[in-house]
């Protein structure tokens, strides 16, 4: 599991080590650096899976797009190089890049450090490491098995992308791959803990009770289509109707799909995260998606979510205290701007009855300012 995550000249910090838990809620300011700390992982993760062989950090590749070096150097640094690392519970692996070409689309590996210790570069370079440190390395393996799903998700779609089996190892970063996953995967059998009860525990059973338990009456139906590299979802809001297009039946549905495909299809130490899970949801379901974030890191998922509902943050608490994750399994990081500090974090703890030690100014408050000034 990845415990802490070391970024120097990095986009908006100049420096931070922030801890990462079981579940860690990224929250703050729009611009406060909180998308800073996914697009970190989802770099190297992105490098190791579309450069496995290569000494460079991809900044523009298919999962994410970052730009040019000018574009992740910190700029209030005079530095022209940045790093990255990673701790676990085994390891700590810090890669050192430096910029020779601020124009470049990607970044040359300049050192790399295992548990403090600088080890020598070879002329064969595997995941960023030599490949006796790559093959072992309990950093490579949670990184190459992290899946990421971005707020820009994809919304109604006549057909989706069919691959071979091997091509639905996840849902894809907007989330297009899902109905492919649950397609090839619909057999498989979901973890106990996540199970509902009355229900087959295979994931295609397990993926459409779960949709119902967030939309009532719900149903869902997955094809292939002949000739085609497709496949259709198809959904009804309804028991009684027919089964429709994904665009009739509320762009609600579909954001959450592959959420719950995600986190259902999960397997022991893989890394999710997920960004704003509340689009298009309402109020409840964003709070029932807190609560199921919260029980997929209790059975052994690393989950990272990043939000601005409070509806979701108040379903972790729920789960907290309803004894389904305990309280030191939950980080929760509030990113905001301090004047002449750029980004700083606060990190409010949470108790075993879900209640926090601090609340700091704009941390899920504006409803309070707001029933002030209507009273």
């Amino acid at each position: 599991m990845l415990r802490e995550i070391h970024l120097s000249s990095f986009k908006c910090f100049d420096a931070l080590d922030l801890p990462l838990g079981p579940l860690t809620l990224l929250t703050g300011v729009n611009g406060g650096g909180k998308s800073s700390v996914m697009q970190a992982l989802v770099l190297l993760s992105q490098t190791f899976g579309h450069q496995e062989w290569g000494c460079s950090l991809l900044l523009e590749g298919p999962e994410l797009s970052l730009g040019n070096v000018a574009d992740v150097l910190n700029q209030n640094s005079a530095r022209r190089s940045l790093a990255l690392g990673i701790t676990t519970d085994e390891q700590m692996v810090k890669w050192s890049f430096k910029a020779e070409d601020r124009r470049a689309l990607s970044i040359e590996l300049e050192a790399v450090e295992v548990d403090g210790a600088q080890i020598p570069l070879e002329a064969a370079t595997r995941w960023l490491m030599p490949p006796l440190y790559a093959n072992t390395s309990p950093v490579v393996a949670a990184l190459r098995h992290l899946s990421w799903i971005t707020a820009e998700r994809t919304g109604p779609r006549e057909l989706l992308p069919l691959r071979v089996a091997d091509g639905h190892a996840q849902v894809g970063h907007h989330g297009e791959m899902a109905a492919g996953l649950l397609y090839w995967r619909g057999e498989d059998e979901v973890h106990s803990a996540l199970c509902l009860s009355d229900t087959p525990p295979t994931l295609f059973h397990q993926v459409r009770a779960y949709m119902q338990r967030f939309f009532p009456g719900c149903d869902l139906r997955v094809s292939p289509i002949d000739g085609v590299s497709a496949i259709s979802l198809r959904l009804r809001s309804d028991p009684r109707s027919d089964f429709q297009r994904p665009q009739n039946v509320g762009f609600g549905l579909t954001q959450l799909f592959p959420i719950i495909v995600s986190v259902l299809a999960a397997r022991d130490g893989d890394v999710l995260l997920i960004e704003n899970p509340e689009v298009h949801l309402h109020p409840r379901a964003q709070q029932g998606i807190g609560m199921l974030l919260a029980e997929t890191a209790a059975r052994g998922v690393q989950v990272i979510v990043e939000t601005h509902s409070d509806h979701v943050l108040n379903g972790i608490r729920l789960a907290v205290k309803q004894k389904k994750l305990p309280a030191p399994d939950v980080r929760v990081h509030f990113f905001s701007h301090q004047p002449g500090q750029g980004a700083v974090p606060e990190s409010p703890s949470m108790d075993d009855d879900g209640r926090l030690d601090s609340w700091p100014e704009g941390f899920f408050d504006q409803f309070d300012f707001a029933l002030a000034e209507l009273m």
